[in-house]
């Protein structure tokens, strides 16, 4: 009786031993479909963990696999877009973070300088890098040796579609389309408020002085997106022929001499002065000019002066709060 209960229990035994292997398997087998395309590697209380991969297509054609669930994103560009998208990068370029408008927002983030600092890069241990299609070819290779590098086009579209294109790499595409509804809704009640304010036929132009001896006539991108698109005020005849061309909005300024100023002037002028040297340089030469002393616009009192930041930045952020500055400008008489 003895001997055939310690059978029985025998073959229990192996059988109990035999399932858990089976689970064992079953369980392997269960986590590695998690991952797909290219696997890649990531370290959690010591323990390697396999990271789900996706392919992706960038703005130069290369298709790279990139994680599903970036964690550690560096960019040379688009922090800026990032922020909009509710991600914060551990990295960005130095020109990124010098806005005053993102004051509270960029904390922690470290400086990658401008050019890109490699070796910075590499400390911060990245599992993604959001670069764009400028990058030099020797920088853009060193990048890609340290994690998946995406180039995403700055020149290639307007404001909205470089958040769209971030948006796409991060898996955040319904972020985007929330922020650009979001920043479309704050125009519409920006153009009520203005509501009497403007003729209108009335036009504005919009110039800016840089260094000591340039000065640029803009279109529908950076300042001219929030005049002419978000506001939509009169561009000049001049301004609103190009943009009749260019309905990806890719036209930026034209580099212009002061003979051109009447002809261009709208009935009210934005200037915008880049820094203290444009202000002591090309700025003085223009309003010592009888030419512009007798523009229409300078005579009514009709010019406003306004600053890079957040103006001169063509990125999402920066848009919103030129809009904002923009409404509040507008809904009082320029002194």
């Amino acid at each position: 009786m003895q001997q055939n209960y310690r059978f029985k229990m025998g073959i229990t035994l192996s059988i109990a031993s035999f399932l858990m292997l089976i689970l064992a398997a079953c369980g392997s087998t269960a986590s590695n479909n998690q991952t797909h395309g290219k696997s890649g590697t990531d370290t959690l209380n010591g323990q390697s963990q396999a990271v789900a991969m996706r392919g992706y297509v960038d703005a130069t054609g290369q298709k790279i696999n990139i994680p599903a669930n970036p964690q550690r994103v560096v960019t040379t560009q688009y922090l800026d877009a990032m922020l909009a998208l509710g991600v914060k990068p551990v990295g960005a370029a130095s020109h990124v973070l010098e806005g005053d408008y993102l004051k509270g927002k960029i904390d922690g983030i470290a400086d990658i300088g401008n050019p890109t600092n490699v070796e910075k890069v590499l400390e911060l241990e990245p599992d993604l890098i959001i670069a764009t299609e400028d990058t030099a070819p020797e920088v853009k290779e060193q990048l890609e040796k340290i994690a998946p590098t995406v180039s995403v086009s700055f020149g290639g579209g307007d404001v909205f579609k470089q958040l769209r294109d971030v948006a796409a790499v991060l898996g955040k595409d319904k972020e985007a389309e929330q922020w650009i509804a979001s920043f479309n809704n704050k125009a519409e009640e920006g153009r009520k408020k203005l509501t009497g304010k403007f003729k209108k036929d009335e036009t504005v132009t919009i110039y800016m002085a840089y260094d000591k001896n340039v000065l640029r006539v803009y279109g529908a991108r950076n300042v001219g997106h929030v005049i002419y698109r978000s506001l939509e005020l009169n561009p000049p005849e001049y301004i609103r022929q190009k943009l009749a061309k260019d309905p990806r909005f890719n036209y930026v300024y034209d580099v212009i001499s002061m003979e051109k100023l009447p002809e261009l002037s709208g009935d009210r002028i934005i200037m915008l002065v880049y820094d203290e040297a444009s202000k002591d340089g090309m700025l003085k030469q223009i309003e010592q000019s009888a030419l512009w002393r007798n523009l229409p616009a300078v005579k009514n009192h009709k010019v406003y002066f306004i600053k890079a930041d957040p103006w001169f930045t063509y990125s999402p952020l920066a848009i919103e709060q030129s809009l904002d500055e923009a409404v509040k400008m507008f809904s009082v008489d320029p002194k």
